[in-house]
């Protein structure tokens, strides 16, 4: 609970994108997507990022029936090929901008912290399960027409949020906010 309560309003207008021939083929759509889930793991702040090795427990949990799309910029690409396993795809830095939005725009849901690919998604009108550490979704950035229900974060950490952006180091030195959250309490979101 905060001490401000903002009240925020927004009207659902979203982008629709459509797949282009090429990712279409690549990605066998239409069968692919349909059942698709992307899932972006980083941030730019560690304070924002799940931690990986919880975050390979929810990419084999999601593999179990659906299709896996690793979201990310090339510079993750490393990090997020140890993710990858059978129905499990890392796109990091391999597709345009524009091919991101699209495949973004045809899967059933995104999974992302706070983090660009976040709002990226809700704006071509994917629902978005948004993992909140040091930061928090009252602060202004939950994603456009997102929904708090489909908001995972320790709701009672007394520390939170403990900066707007989450650049700054966490003062307890235990990144409470994201090792003692727990996703699969929220696995009725997924």
């Amino acid at each position: 609970m905060l001490a401000i309560e903002p009240k925020i309003q927004a009207n659902q207008i979203s982008c629709e994108v459509p797949l282009n021939f090429e990712l279409q083929n690549f990605l066998g759509y239409p069968n692919a997507l349909k059942d698709g889930v992307g899932i972006a793991p980083l941030a730019k702040h560690e304070e924002k990022q799940f931690p990986l090795e919880k975050m390979k427990e929810i990419v084999a949990y999601l593999a179990q029936k659906h299709q896996v799309y690793l979201l990310g910029g090339k510079e993750d690409e490393k990090i997020l090929n140890t993710l990858v396993q059978p129905k499990v795809e890392n796109l990091a830095g391999k597709q345009s901008f524009k091919e991101d939005l699209e495949l973004m725009a045809g899967l059933k849901f995104v999974i992302s912290m706070d983090s660009a690919n976040m709002h990226l998604a809700s704006l071509v009108g994917t629902r978005v399960i948004s993992v909140w550490g040091a930061t928090h979704p009252y602060l202004g950035f939950l994603g456009y027409g997102q929904s708090m229900k489909d908001v995972v974060q320790l709701e009672n950490l007394s520390c939170r949020p403990c900066s707007v952006f989450g650049n700054k180091t966490c003062w307890r030195g235990d990144l409470a906010c994201m090792n003692e959250l727990s996703f699969f309490k929220n696995n009725s979101l997924i």
